[in-house]
């Protein structure tokens, strides 16, 4: 009989996972929450308190910030962690391009993987900061 992987494993394909433990990959299992999300709907506005942290499985994500559309997600991306960590507003508006899958993480939920989950942590904040700069 074949013996099926766990789910969590697919996450090592993703920037956000590539270099994790099959323990972290445990973590972020148990931390998250997947959900599936229709074309349209939006995950985020600009200006509101950010509570969450997304991570795009499958899909894509339009990223607009005054109405103007400035970036897509595609699978593999964070979304939101910027605002999570400095404790600020959102920056930009965050809506389904087509309907996709994310793991969602609570404020408390996103501390917590950054601090058992070292190599996601790292790749997470990477991503922020080579985004900040640009």
């Amino acid at each position: 009989m074949f013996k099926k992987e766990p789910h969590y494993l697919q996450y090592r394909d993703f920037a956000f996972a590539d270099s994790a433990s099959t323990s972290e990959l445990e973590v972020l299992s148990r931390l998250s929450t997947r959900i599936d999300v229709k074309e349209g709907s939006v995950l985020m506005r600009e200006g509101a308190f950010g509570n969450e942290v997304l991570l795009l499985v499958r899909g894509q994500l339009l990223i607009e910030r005054d109405g103007e559309l400035i970036a897509s997600a595609s699978p593999g991306a964070v979304v939101g962690e910027r605002a999570v960590i400095l404790n600020e507003p959102r920056g930009a508006t965050v809506r389904v391009a087509k309907d996709s899958t994310i793991l969602a993480m609570t404020r408390s939920e996103f501390n917590t993987l950054l601090a058992e989950c070292p190599s996601i942590a790292r790749n997470i904040l990477e991503e922020a900061l080579s985004r900040a700069a640009s």
